[in-house]
């Protein structure tokens, strides 16, 4: 409407001129046609769209300088013919640029005279004072806009300290956390992605209103590709630092701006909150500094979750396994942990993990599915486990800690009840649960692995055609193998782990230990390797034991190559660069016979 009124004002009713008003698109990078006198044009207010630099318009948008054809249109350089809208009937044309006080484009008017008509002297002056007075309108309106939206982001910040200090749910501070942030920063999407109290980590996304202007498709795709993120997590093959690099890999290829803040208390990292602009827009320092507020409100709202939640656990088998993943914990402080809630340490145990899958069997929406203790409950009606079992809940995860001694049979004596188990529960709530079971250990100090395996098996079994079953790693190992080549739902285990503590190490230090271990896994041969690399071989064997140091792996063990090479390779394809030496010579070292081939290990550990 104030387009079209811009436009009539122009003209001055003088039936000589039409004029053009257009708006500009930043998401498009085109000029709207919003505004236009009565002419063969007005039909296409809405329609039509000027590139951004094309034209005569596209031009004076582009270089934010008027532009005057007084004749001749056809001849000159910027001139662009749109067929169907009447632009025959012109002899004369010139455009104005629309600016804000910081130079960001608004808009054009284009002005036409009709045959037989021309400019005089005064008029390109005369519009450009208007396009001056049109500009500082839209500033102030701006302005305005942007002082009610800081006063609204105040509020948020308010109602979200009191939400800390009532004590509301993590859960709920954190949802309303990252709306705020969008809201605030005038985000297209926000994303937080952080650990929770109960023990999982969570991915929160909020997404621009669909009443607000917005690219649909982009904002459709991000979605899309953020609720499989999601999936992920739900089965607890991600953490929150993995989703958080999948969620900038997925997002980076669509946004045109983000910004970041840590969710932190201390040195302890609980999460983070990106915000995205579809446009190129930048956020300015006073978003930043928003979304760092906000962050800031959040992780003390975790914090204070985290510490309740560990007090009102305390002396449960959570709170046990929490400390045994987490690895801050003395062997000696879990021994006396487990005995304080009478888990029996010393003749060995079987971890049970399960969890609905992250595919539904008969069109459940999983992601409204909370087992929660539901699962836990049924295991113990059913009878599936032994009756000295002990469980611990958590939202996506329910975690079995079966005492087992070595001659208790095998453990494919637990497939049939926990099958049993899982039939039942695809009958009375139509989707797969996955069980991943772990091996028995009988040491304390083997329980974090024996955790993590069952938890790596239950993982990658809820991605398989058929998730709905019970797995351990021999079960799944081929499509862990798969799934690291291929790149597709990476899985952390102790060979990606001893990668990436390695290349951190290179980072931090400025070494190449990486790139000697890649050489020796090709050559498996420390002469050759050492020979390759231009270094003594007792240069050569310090660098792998300072390798093996770091990764807690023997790399000089062969029955440790296949695995670790597969970890490299998914490691450097990954991070999109090749060891330095190597592309310096512009080539590296092949993944072929990778388990077939044959080398003398006493001659490589010569």
């Amino acid at each position: 409407m104030a387009a079209q009124l811009i436009a009539e004002a122009t003209a001055g009713g003088r039936p000589t001129r039409d004029v053009y008003v257009y708006v500009y698109d930043v998401a498009a990078e085109e000029l709207v046609l919003t505004g236009a006198t009565e002419s063969p044009a007005a039909r296409e207010v809405g329609i039509l769209r000027v590139p951004y630099g094309s034209g005569v318009t596209g031009w004076v948008a582009a270089s934010r300088q008027s532009y005057l054809v007084a004749g001749d249109l056809g001849g000159d350089p910027h001139f662009l013919a749109y067929p169907g809208i009447g632009e025959e009937r012109y002899d004369a044309i010139f455009s104005v640029p629309i600016v804000a006080f910081d130079d960001d484009l608004l808009g054009c008017i284009t002005v036409w005279a009709t045959n037989g008509h021309h400019f005089d002297d005064a008029e390109v002056p005369f519009v450009e004072r208007i396009a001056a007075l049109v500009g500082a309108t839209f500033e102030n309106v701006k302005l305005r806009e942007e002082r009610t939206r800081r006063v609204q982001a105040s509020a948020g910040l308010a109602e979200l300290a009191s939400m800390v200090v009532s004590g509301s749910s993590a859960a709920q501070t954190v949802d309303f956390a990252t709306e705020l942030a969008r809201s605030a920063v005038r985000a297209d999407i926000a994303v937080t992605v952080a650990t929770d109290p109960s023990g999982a980590d969570r991915m929160c996304v909020k997404l621009v209103p669909s009443t607000e202007p917005h690219p649909r498709a982009l904002v459709q795709a991000a979605r899309d590709d953020l609720l499989a993120i999601g999936q992920e997590i739900r089965s607890g093959s991600l953490g929150w630092h993995a989703a958080g690099q999948k969620v900038t890999h997925a997002l980076d290829r669509i946004a045109g701006a983000v910004a970041s803040a840590p969710v932190r208390v201390g040195a302890d990292e609980l999460g983070v909150i990106n915000c995205y602009r579809l446009d190129s827009t930048r956020f300015t320092m006073h978003d930043n500094a928003m979304i760092a507020t906000i962050a800031n409100n959040a992780s003390a709202a975790l914090k204070l979750a985290l510490l309740s939640d560990e007090l009102s656990e305390r002396n449960s088998l959570n709170w046990f396994l929490r400390d045994l993943s987490s690895g801050r914990v003395g062997f000696d402080e879990l021994r006396r942990r487990a005995t304080s809630i009478g888990l029996d340490v010393t003749g060995g145990c079987v971890f049970v993990v399960g969890s609905i899958a992250a595919q539904a069997t008969s069109g459940v929406d999983v992601s409204a599915l909370f087992l929660g203790s539901g699962l836990r409950d049924l295991l113990l009606q059913m009878e599936v486990l032994p009756a000295e079992t002990q469980y611990a809940t958590m939202p996506y995860q329910t975690v079995a800690v079966i005492p087992r001694s070595e001659d208790d049979g095998s453990i494919d004596a637990l497939r049939l009840p926990l099958l049993n188990a899982c039939a039942r529960v695809r009958a009375a709530k139509g989707t797969a649960v996955t069980f991943g079971v772990s091996r028995w250990v009988s040491a304390l100090e083997d329980f974090g692995d024996a955790l993590a395996e069952a938890r790596e098996a239950m993982a990658i079994g809820s991605t398989l055609d058929n998730p709905n079953g019970v797995f351990t790693l021999e079960d799944v190992g081929h499509h862990l193998l798969l799934t690291r080549v291929s790149g597709a739902g990476p899985v952390r285990d102790r060979y990606a782990t001893a990668i990436a503590r390695i290349a951190e190490y290179d980072r931090v230090k400025g070494t190449e230990l990486l790139e000697t271990l890649a050489v020796f896994l090709h050559f498996r041969s420390q002469s050759a390797a050492s020979r390759e690399l231009f270094v003594h071989r007792n240069t050569l064997n310090q660098r792998l034991t300072r390798a093996t140091q770091l990764g807690g792996l023997d790399v000089l063990a062969s029955a440790e190559w296949f695995p670790l090479q597969l970890a490299l390779k998914v490691h450097q394809a990954r991070s999109g660069v090749m060891p330095a030496e190597r592309r310096r010579v512009n080539h590296t070292y092949p993944m072929s016979n990778l388990a077939g081939r044959r080398v003398d290990e006493n001659a490589t550990r010569k």
